[in-house]
């Protein structure tokens, strides 16, 4: 490995990215980078790594992610945006290339892409690389299985090798884009924006084009790429309509460089690449570039408790703390005070009138006093709180009216990503309970245990309906994925009858 180190290393400083400070401004990336762009040694090494090079820890990150994964994805196979890009697709029709998970369609590849890709981010139960405000889940799987079950003979080591490197090439342009800025404070929705990349790269491995295509791949894709956060301010469902957005193009632009079209060469470096065009040409090459094939960002990866936006966990514990630890019932408390940093507050908290009275049902994921309410209502958080039907509850309506929410930037995360939250409860016996949280379940300070995983895969599986014989079959085959001469058996087992 520290060969292949070394040769990454060494096409990574020829493209002079290596030799900039670690933050250069605007202008600075495109005069610097005077020779290939920094996507060329990022596409080297998503070419040239075998399974044999990677790490045990980044690939039992992968093999999670792949349980987790299809768990949510079949959960969220009958939500909002799914049903109707799946009916869509059917009255479209095309080639049936691949899958549509949770259903006997299938459709062309990059249709597959697109409807899984949403699925999986449906229910905000996907997995999260808190550092990027990224989801990479929500890409990986969806573009690689859906190329896969399109060029046939993909086996499970080369799925998991696949989606490893495109994991960790998406962490590392999260983190490289505009560093030491609030991901929120960007503007725009990392996981579509960075997923037409990714998906690019993915399907260019998968299909074994030649590095030179798989640029021209990415270029194309980057062509294409958007995704802005108003949709979270909205609560639009073009929210989680956004990663298949970034699945289907980027599938599609693969395909497009197979035969010959061409993108642009400066990606990410050029005058008007990535950093330049997106990032007001903040950019850090050492957090991109920075010991390739050695440390995983990737490895930081959370995984979800809780069917809601990460940034709300930290308060979402905290009430459930409280509510274990003091058995508490909700004709108790008379009123709730949740204080969330400088990222969470103004995005998750306020409003506090629309917060505590979510209309839709991406409101209500993205509402702290809602996640809160729920807790301390019902004891726990589950996906059956967030349906259109949940939001008139009125337990959990009284319990949001005597919640508030303030701002404490001691909250806020110094590393990036969600923050820390204290949840106090004052009762009508005149105690105050207090709890603070500094990292969420899920996150590495606090990971989800094996068990837990597995736990919240079955969890999935009855909300999905999925016969207790097929969620069986469906987890055996996820462990033993290694073994999987053909992902397609994998693609077979997600589809589903009705």
């Amino acid at each position: 490995m520290q060969m292949r180190r070394r040769s990454f290393m060494e096409a990574a400083l020829a493209a002079g990215s290596l030799a900039l400070p670690g933050l250069a401004r605007a202008g600075q990336v495109a005069a610097a980078a005077v020779a290939p762009d920094s996507i060329e040694p990022l596409i080297d090494y998503l070419v040239r790594t075998r399974f044999q090079d990677l790490p045990a820890p980044a690939l039992a990150m992968t093999r999670a992610q792949l349980l987790d994964t299809m768990g949510i994805a079949l959960a969220g196979r009958g939500e909002a945006g799914v049903r109707e890009l799946r009916e869509l697709a059917r009255e479209l029709g095309g080639k049936g290339e691949s899958v549509v998970w949770g259903s006997p369609l299938r459709v062309p590849a990059h249709d597959a892409a697109r409807i899984n890709a949403v699925m999986v981010h449906a229910l905000e139960f996907d997995d999260t690389f808190g550092r990027g405000y990224l989801h990479p889940a929500a890409i990986t799987y969806p573009a690689a299985l859906a190329v896969a079950d399109l060029v046939g003979g993909v086996d499970g080591r080369e799925l998991l090798t696949a989606v490893t490197l495109a994991t960790d090439i998406a962490c590392r342009i999260a983190i490289s884009s505009q560093p030491g800025v609030d991901g929120f404070a960007t503007g725009w929705h990392n996981t579509t924006l960075i997923g037409y990349l990714a998906a690019a790269m993915l399907a260019g491995r998968l299909m074994k084009l030649p590095p030179a295509r798989i640029v021209d791949a990415v270029g194309i894709a980057y062509h294409q790429a958007a995704g802005n956060a108003q949709s979270h301010i909205d609560s639009a469902l073009t929210k989680r309509l956004g990663p298949g957005m970034a699945c289907a193009a980027g599938v599609f632009a693969a395909r497009l460089a197979m035969r010959g079209v061409t993108g642009p060469r400066g990606v990410l470096d050029g005058k008007k690449g990535w950093y330049a065009q997106y990032h007001r040409g903040l950019a850090s090459h050492e957090l991109l570039l920075g010991d390739l094939g050695e440390r995983f960002p990737a490895e930081e990866l959370s995984f979800k408790p809780w069917p809601s936006c990460r940034g709300s966990h930290t308060s979402a514990d905290a009430a459930l703390q409280i509510v274990a630890e003091h058995r508490v019932r909700p004709d108790q408390i008379e009123r709730v005070v949740i204080r969330n940093g400088p990222a969470e507050w103004p995005f998750l908290s306020n409003p506090i009138e629309r917060k505590r009275r979510p209309a839709t049902v991406v409101e209500a994921q993205f509402s702290i006093p809602w996640v809160v309410a729920a807790a301390l209502v019902d004891g726990k958080v589950r996906i059956a709180q967030f349906t259109q039907d949940a939001l008139q509850r009125a337990d959990i309506l009284a319990m949001t009216a005597r919640t508030s929410a303030v701002q404490d930037d001691r909250l806020a995360n110094p590393r990036g990503g969600p923050g820390q939250a204290v949840v106090e409860v004052a009762t009508r016996d005149g105690r105050v309970l207090t709890k603070h949280v500094v990292a969420a379940k899920g996150d590495p300070q606090a990971p989800m245990s094996p068990a837990e995983i597995e736990a919240k895969f079955a969890d999935c599986m009855d909300y999905a309906g999925l016969p207790n014989a097929q969620a069986t079959a469906l987890r055996q085959l996820i462990a033993g994925i290694d073994r999987v001469t053909d992902v397609r058996s994998l693609s077979a087992a997600m589809a589903m009858s009705a």
